[in-house]
């Protein structure tokens, strides 16, 4: 008699059970005679587009639906410019222009030399200033270099359509009389050679349409959810099944829409969320948009004998030797460089040229 344990007992009986099953087990499955069932959804038949809540929400409704307003016929909603009208780049005569014009002889003595070499010891050298003070200078030679530079003052005009969320306000529409033309509005700027933009609306273009991303309901079906309020619960699936009917998941246990499915947190399960278009208004107010850029085109040209970085040169405070200021500047003639002479006349007919779309309101 062996003294066996009962669970190592009980081991030894299941495993005889196990191979006994398998000694009488088929290879292959035991034919029927009936074919096996499969899915009845044919791949023809599945649906291969995209459904109403999954279809791309139009950015702006078609132009057709907008009104049509004079001058502005080809106006679309992305930004177009404007060319100003031909009168206003013409030439201007020489007497509106503010001319100044150092021609007085300026040299450099030894005595303004040395109290530069001085200063500038003072900051960069750390051996003090003695030597730049006791230092006999056996030559000196004095030469210039010009900096030219161009400043051109423009002003671009661009239409578009625009919309906004229709809060109940007063319309100026066509009733209120025609619209002006881009160039007829009067806008300045709040400064003198300074970058800016401005924003307005064109008198009498405003309507109010339906909405077109939700079509005047106000709100559109949650993209999360896609319009069913609810989404699969991840840790069930996780858990593929909940065998135990006695608990539940933790995740989906105080759904409104049963076990297995977790309420959708953007919309709060009711598949729908306000249409970030027209906020919930379901009307839009539509007007055409003129933005007004004010900027300044800047153009420079350094002549060196020395052969100095043109950034040292440009950086220097230097004397201003020939300065003009008007609607248009006329290439400079004072000047003995030639060099000078010539980017002048280049970077004013090129300034003319390149500009045709915008007003140019000095140089």
């Amino acid at each position: 008699f062996t003294n066996i344990p009962l669970h190592e007992f009980n081991m030894k009986e299941n495993s005889k059970e196990d191979d006994s099953e398998n000694r009488y087990r088929p290879s292959a499955p035991v034919p029927t005679g009936t074919i096996p069932r499969r899915s009845s959804k044919h791949k023809s038949s599945e649906f291969e587009g995209l459904y109403e809540f999954e279809l791309p929400t139009p950015t702006a409704p078609p132009l057709e639906q907008m009104e049509e307003v004079a001058g502005y016929e080809l106006t679309t909603f992305d930004d177009a410019t404007i060319p100003p009208p031909p009168e206003s780049n013409t030439s201007v005569e020489e007497d509106s222009i503010n001319r100044t014009n150092d021609t007085a002889e300026h040299h450099v003595t030894e005595k303004i030399a040395r109290d530069a070499l001085i200063k500038f010891a003072k900051k960069r050298c750390h051996r003090g200033v003695k030597p730049a003070r006791n230092m006999a200078m056996t030559s000196f030679k004095e030469t210039s270099a010009y900096h030219y530079e161009l400043q051109t003052y423009t002003e671009r005009r661009e239409t578009s359509w625009k919309f906004m969320p229709y809060r109940g306000t007063e319309v100026d529409d066509s009733d209120n009389g025609p619209a002006p033309l881009p160039w007829d509005i009067e806008v300045c700027p709040s400064g003198h050679f300074v970058n800016e933009e401005k924003v307005i609306t064109v008198p009498h273009t405003q309507s109010v349409k339906q909405c077109h991303s939700c079509k005047g309901v106000g709100n559109i079906p949650c993209n999360d959810c896609n319009g069913k309020g609810w989404a699969h619960c991840k840790p069930c699936r996780l858990a593929l099944k909940h065998h135990c009917k006695s608990s539940r998941c933790l995740s989906c246990a105080f759904s409104h829409h049963g076990t297995g499915r977790q309420d959708c947190t953007k919309c709060f399960s009711r598949g729908k969320v306000m249409c970030a278009t027209c906020e919930g208004y379901c009307l839009l107010l539509y007007y055409i948009a003129l933005t007004i850029n004010w900027r300044v085109i800047t153009a420079d040209h350094v002549v060196d004998e020395l052969q100095l970085p043109e950034l040292v040169v440009r950086d220097v405070s230097g004397r201003v030797r020939y300065e003009e200021e008007g609607p248009r500047v006329i290439p400079i003639r004072d000047v003995p460089n030639e060099g000078i002479r010539m980017a002048s006349v280049q970077y004013i007919r090129e300034h003319l040229l390149h500009n045709r779309n915008q007003q140019i309101l000095f140089q």
